[in-house]
């Protein structure tokens, strides 16, 4: 009877250890800003509004900085959002001036 309680103490241990936390990976590699920046440039001249622009991107622990000249507040805009779209980007702070 005592082995068949302590067996039973082991398995419920056992199995309160291998608790499966979904949505979490112990391999998910943050980007760094580097990549970050290569990827908001990448997103920036793929898009053909923002292709004819050039704009200038950096990256501070996820906090992307925008700026250049653009013709329109639409295109300001959309940079804006653009950048936000990319992985590992936390905020983007456009600096991107409107010039006619």
């Amino acid at each position: 009877m005592q082995c068949y309680r302590i067996l039973i103490l082991v398995c419920c241990t056992f199995l309160a250890s291998c608790q499966v936390y979904q949505n979490q990976s112990l391999f998910t590699l943050k980007p760094n800003d580097a990549t970050i920046t290569t990827s908001v440039m990448d997103a920036l001249v793929s898009n053909r509004e923002l292709a004819p622009y050039n704009l200038h991107v950096e990256s501070e622990d996820g906090v992307v900085h925008l700026s250049g000249y653009v013709k329109t507040i639409r295109q300001s805009d959309i940079a804006g959002e653009v950048a936000k779209k990319v992985a590992g980007v936390k905020s983007v702070e456009n600096n991107i001036i409107v010039r006619k």
